[in-house]
């Protein structure tokens, strides 16, 4: 059976384009995986949208006397751009704002998880500011996290990825005028977490995820799962039957933003007219890419959003990330310390960034892009090694002879070590990116010693393909056909060369 996989991407907030702290979260992974599992063959579609219900957007509009809408499209135009330059090939980009498909998944969601008992009306206190009368739910209010200590909003912390006790939190001020915010009676609607707890918690555990946020999840429930509120009246989100009390924030809707544009996908492309049924089927795997301070939404409440429903058969995987640092500091574009991703792919190429980021990837653990150190390794690799080894290859003759291609201990090694990292269910695009760069060092070694590995190569032009698919089809394009057939079939790969997208 061939496996099949809805891959989705946390939705931008639209307030600003993407940096290369953004590609090196979930928008590169997600790509990778799903180039990935294309090139085994399997069934894909990967799909993000625009946040534009998000008050961070809200707020960025108020501070930049802008209006919140055109900011959205401007910004959302944007980001499209710079994931194309970056060769990060979504299949559909959805725009939430009044998109009447992400509306009516919300409401299908809402009420399906009303139906079965998990939403209930609740009186709660919540940061207000009097001096410039706004609710304080999350972008306009920030303090101690009651978690951890560290900053946050009152939403989910960036840095434990709890939710906060908005009432046990420090010093919580208005982000607009930082006048301490009073808290003020107001009806929400909330998410039962407790009610489903067990049941969640047998769903996670049979769901492949890293061992950071496997940790999470664990810690999460020593906690104790909490009724999550999923209302904010007042704030931003999206008011389901023209109804203030039923002001949806956008966490609560990212799930609804992935179903939406599976849908939207299914009648805009002939060739995707399966892509939203997939989600009622049980050999389907819901692939979520998410930093980690995304986990409390995505790994908690979606699942739950649906764990109770009997239409939703698919199963969850969960991809997150830690931060990446620029030479060593938090990326801020407010203090402008950032590298944009179209800058950088500008300068340099789509595919070097691809590889080097993957490299530096902070699946795990925080980890540091250096300037310096991307350009001293481009100029090596792409400026010397791999213009020698493609000039290698072209001057030398196809080493398939009838019985086939006989892999090397180190060849054999390397492809082993290739297909644990390309797993769909412990992938990582860092685990490939430093086999390919195992398999670069092998071959400049080879061809200093005045030989042409061209076993080694085909392994490289294909297997590399995800990371670096520009070069890599060239390369591939050198090899004879008969090489592409042969070593595409020893790996157990599509053949090479071909365009796929899964059907």
């Amino acid at each position: 059976m061939t496996d099949t996989f809805i891959v989705t991407i946390t939705p931008p907030t639209p307030n600003g384009d993407l940096h290369i702290g953004h590609i090196a979260g979930p928008f590169l992974g997600a790509d990778i995986f799903t180039r990935t599992q294309r090139l085994k063959g399997a069934q894909c579609y990967m799909v993000s949208y625009s946040d534009d219900y998000q008050s961070y957007l809200t707020r960025k509009a108020m501070e930049s006397d802008t209006d919140a809408v055109n900011l959205a499209k401007v910004n959302s135009a944007k980001i499209q751009d710079s994931l194309r330059m970056a060769d990060i090939q979504v299949d559909h980009w959805l725009e939430s704002y009044e998109n009447r498909h992400f509306e009516a998944a919300t409401q299908m969601l809402y009420e399906s998880t009303q139906a079965q008992g998990l939403i209930e009306a609740k009186t709660c206190f919540e940061p207000y500011c009097e001096h410039c009368d706004v609710w304080g739910y999350e972008a306009f209010a920030r303090g101690g996290c009651d978690h951890c200590g560290h900053s946050s909003d009152p939403s989910q912390c960036e840095f434990c990825a709890m939710a906060p006790n908005v009432l046990e939190m420090s010093d919580l001020q208005c982000m607009l005028c930082h006048q301490p915010v009073v808290f003020k009676p107001v009806e929400r609607r909330m998410l039962k977490l407790p009610m489903v707890a067990q049941a969640l918690r047998e769903r996670l555990d049979k769901a492949p995820m890293r061992p950071t946020l496997r940790a999470w999840v664990k810690e999460a429930y020593n906690n104790g799962l909490i009724d999550w509120g999923i209302t904010r009246p007042g704030e931003a989100g999206l008011k389901l039957y023209d109804d203030e009390a039923h002001r949806v924030h956008t966490w609560f809707m990212g799930q609804a933003g992935y179903f939406a544009a599976l849908k939207e996908l299914s009648e805009h492309n002939e060739q995707a007219r399966d892509a939203y049924e997939l989600l009622f089927r049980d050999s389907t795997r819901l692939v979520n890419f998410l930093g980690m301070d995304c986990s409390y939404s995505h790994v908690l409440a979606y699942p739950a959003q649906v764990l109770l429903n009997p239409r939703f058969q698919f199963k969850n995987a969960f991809y997150t990330n830690a931060f990446l640092k620029l030479d060593g500091v938090d990326f801020s574009t407010s203090r402008g310390h950032a590298i944009w991703a179209r800058d950088l792919v500008s300068d340099a190429c789509a595919d070097s960034v691809r590889f080097y980021v993957s490299l530096v990837a902070p699946e795990e653990h925080t980890e540091n892009f250096e300037p310096a150190a991307f350009w001293t390794w481009r100029q090596h690799i792409f400026g010397v090694l791999l213009p020698k080894l493609a000039s290698a290859l072209s001057s030398g003759a196809s080493v398939v002879g009838s019985e086939g291609v006989v892999l090397s201990e180190l060849e054999g090694s390397l492809v082993e070590q290739w297909q644990q990292s390309a797993r769909h269910d412990q992938f990582s695009m860092k685990g490939i990116a430093l086999v390919l760069m195992q398999m670069l060092v092998a071959i400049e070694a080879q061809l200093d010693a005045g030989k042409v590995p061209r076993n080694l190569i085909a392994l490289f032009a294909l297997l590399g393909e995800p990371t670096l698919p520009s070069l890599n089809k060239a390369l591939q394009q050198q090899l004879t056909q008969t090489e592409r057939s042969v070593f595409a079939a020893l790996l157990n790969l599509r053949p090479a060369g071909k365009e796929s997208t899964g059907e």
